[in-house]
C-alpha cells in the first residue's frame, strides 16, 4: 500500500491514501489538489495558533465528504470560529475527543480509521491511528518540553509526564510518525525524538515544529545514537515536499 506524505509547515502534513486524505494541524502553507471524491479528515490536536487556523472550518465548507476529529481542547476555540464565519457544518462530521478516548471514523470507502487520543503534556492531544493494518502517530504537541535554564524540579516533573504519556506507544510498531525536534530546546532537542526511538519500532519518521529551522534534522541525525537501519528518517526541506512511501 503507497501512502503519499506531504510537509505543509510546522507541524503539519497531509497523507494521501488510495481512498482518502488525513490533514493534521494545518495553520497556514498551500495544500496540493484533492480529490473531491476522495474522503478528506482533518485532525486538530489542540487550539494554540501554530496548529489550528480557523480557515480549515471554511476552506473546506464546500466539501461534502469531509470529517473533522478535534482534541476537546480546542472545542471552544472551534465554536467560536464557525460563530464568527456565520457558518453552520452541522451536516458535517465533527468529534472532539477527549485524552485517552477513543473514535472509530470511516475513509468513505468502508475501512475503518481507529483513532487514540493520548493526553498532551501542552495542550490538547497526539493521535495515534490504526488504518488498514497501519499504524500511524502524530504527536501534536505531546512532547519532552525540557528547557536548558529553566527550574530542574520543572524539568523532572515534564520528563516524567512525558514518559507516562507515550507509555501508550511503548512496543508498538509505528508505520509513520511525526514528532517534534524544536532548536528552540537547544541541547535538549532531541531528547523526546530519542525516546520515542528507544520504546517504538518506527519505520519512517518525521520531525516537525522545527520553525522552518530546517538545519536542525542535519544536526539530529548527527547527534542520536538511536537511528538504526530499521527506521528511515525524512528530514525537512522546504514547504511542499513529499514522498511516495510503500507501507
Amino acid at each position: 500500500m503507497t501512502v503519499t506524505v506531504t510537509y505543509i509547515l510546522h507541524s503539519g502534513f497531509l497523507l494521501e491514501w488510495e481512498n482518502c486524505y488525513m490533514l493534521f494541524d494545518y495553520y497556514k502553507g498551500t495544500l496540493p489538489p484533492l480529490n473531491p471524491e476522495k474522503k478528506l479528515l482533518v485532525f486538530v490536536s489542540h487550539s494554540h495558533s501554530d496548529h489550528f487556523n480557523p480557515a480549515i472550518l471554511t476552506q473546506f465548507a464546500a466539501r461534502q465528504n469531509t470529517a473533522y476529529i478535534i482534541s476537546t481542547e480546542a472545542k471552544s476555540a472551534v465554536r467560536k470560529a464557525l460563530r464568527a464565519a456565520g457558518l453552520d457544518i452541522s451536516d458535517r462530521e465533527i468529534s472532539f475527543l477527549p485524552a485517552w478516548a477513543d473514535g472509530t471514523f470511516s475513509d468513505g470507502t468502508g475501512n475503518a480509521v481507529q483513532v487514540h487520543a493520548l493526553r498532551s503534556t501542552d495542550a490538547g492531544a497526539g493521535f495515534f491511528l490504526e488504518y488498514r493494518e497501519r499504524n500511524i502517530y502524530h504527536a501534536g504537541d505531546l512532547h519532552w518540553w525540557s528547557w536548558p535554564g529553566e527550574p530542574e524540579e520543572e524539568n523532572r516533573q515534564m520528563i516524567a509526564d512525558y514518559k507516562k504519556e507515550t507509555e501508550y506507544l511503548r512496543g508498538r510498531h509505528i508505520h509513520l510518525a511525526f514528532n517534534p525536534l524544536d532548536p528552540r530546546q537547544e541541547e535538549d532537542m532531541c531528547l523526546g525524538m530519542d525516546y520515542l526511538l528507544s520504546i517504538a519500532d518506527i519505520d519512517h519518521l518525521f520531525p516537525m515544529h522545527t520553525w522552518e529551522e530546517y538545519d536542525v534534522a542535519q544536526r539530529f541525525m548527527k547527534e542520536t545514537r538511536r537511528l538504526t537501519a530499521g527506521t528511515a528518517f525524512h528530514p525537512l526541506e522546504r514547504s511542499g515536499q513529499s514522498w511516495d512511501i510503500e507501507l
